[in-house]
């Protein structure tokens, strides 16, 4: 599109100067009938002469769009990036009080673009952990139970520690369905998170540590991929 309007402003630059070129007069190189009919002429020059300065104008303005379009298009290039983003941890406030959770109660959040599930044991005790079970993203807070300190994913029955997410089962429900969809993903651990009770001992809000940075670090990893699949995101290729 850019090409086509300096193609444009070129043809109208010089059809202007052509129109100059042409119209142009010497002194002394009228021929002597043409002497005559000068009034006239000189009407339809200054005539051509507008045009010329009209044509040349909106060379020049096509040109100045052009210019401001290659401008806006710079801006928008640099929406994404591809270098590695490195974590930054920081207590995130949760806006929930450890008083308000029930045992083995569960409340989902989204914390600096992480999804956590804060909750408590049967024993009481606080516990903090990915929301998304690492088989294939099921929400753990649609229906999860809370056993002891073991907290099972409500669609296939994969089974999670909250203290340090050990596997303890792997898609053990429904039965046959349940362990073949378990056999294409790769066992995982559950993804686990340190939180606290925080105010004067422990009366205030649940802060969970989160890496503020993680959304960042995803989205580059994912440009990363995307530039790769067409060539090396550095300009080069396999």
């Amino acid at each position: 599109m850019a090409s086509r309007f300096l193609l444009a402003a070129a043809g109208a630059v010089m059809l202007a100067c052509c129109l100059q070129a042409a119209f142009v007069v010497l002194p002394g190189a009228q021929a002597p009938a043409l002497r005559g009919a000068r009034s006239q002429g000189d009407a339809s020059f200054s005539s051509l002469g507008m045009t010329s300065v009209a044509a040349t104008t909106a060379a020049f303005g096509v040109a100045a769009a052009v210019a401001r379009s290659r401008k806006r298009e710079a801006k928008t290039a640099a929406k994404y990036t591809t270098q590695t983003i490195l974590p930054s941890l920081a207590w995130i406030k949760t806006g929930v009080k450890a008083s308000e959770l029930k045992n083995t109660g569960l409340k989902a959040l989204t914390l600096a673009g992480n999804d956590v599930l804060i909750g408590k044991t049967e024993a009481g005790a606080l516990f903090c952990v990915g929301n998304l079970c690492p088989h294939i993203g099921t929400p753990m807070s649609e229906g999860a139970d809370v056993i002891g300190d073991v907290i099972v994913c409500p669609l296939h029955g994969s089974s999670f520690k909250v203290t340090n997410g050990e596997l303890i089962d792997w898609c053990v429900s429904p039965p046959i369905i349940g362990p073949l969809t378990g056999l294409i993903v790769e066992k995982k651990h559950l993804l686990v998170f340190e939180c606290r009770q925080g105010g004067f001992l422990g009366s205030g809000e649940v802060e969970v540590l989160v890496d503020t940075n993680a959304k960042k670090a995803y989205e580059a990893n994912y440009w990363k991929g995307l530039l790769d699949a067409q060539g090396k995101d550095d300009g080069t290729y396999y």
